[in-house]
């Protein structure tokens, strides 16, 4: 059996390598979102007709909501070391999954990037549940222990 130090040290454990993918993640959501509000990223016609609202500072604001704020929290938890990381990573990574899925299917394009940030979103949310399971385990042992 695992000492009760063992296992609170391992629920306080920073992530640097999670805060980087996640901040990495949330700085590109951002800039994407200021590309596409500030007409920089130049979308077809036919894409912005797409769009909600045909409007890309509605499209920006909801890459923000959905993707940059959530994986910068993830990120700040991670670096910091709190208990929520794994849940915040978990959560993180879904919605960038969910982001991925719905983007092409309200657009109608694709691009190699969707398949690169999915694939990170992925990582990420199961990196995210799994240390949230064993958060959940070691608390589980250190009650148990008392």
């Amino acid at each position: 059996m695992i000492s009760t130090t063992r296992m609170a040290t391992e629920r306080n454990r920073r992530w640097p390598w999670l805060g980087a993918v996640c901040g990495g993640v949330s700085i590109n959501a951002f800039g994407g979102a200021i590309g596409l509000a500030s007409g920089a990223i130049d979308l077809s016609p036919d894409v912005q007709a797409s769009l909600p609202m045909s409007s890309t500072a509605l499209a920006a604001l909801v890459l923000v909501m959905v993707v940059g704020i959530p994986m910068g929290l993830a990120a700040v938890s991670a670096f910091a070391g709190g208990g929520r990381s794994g849940p915040m990573a978990h959560i993180a990574g879904v919605l960038l999954v969910a982001w991925i899925v719905v983007q092409p299917a309200v657009t109608g394009e694709t691009s190699w990037l969707q398949g690169s940030f999915g694939v990170l979103g992925f990582v990420i949310a199961i990196r995210g549940w799994r240390m949230t399971v064993v958060a959940g385990r070691s608390a589980y042992l250190i009650s148990e222990e008392t």
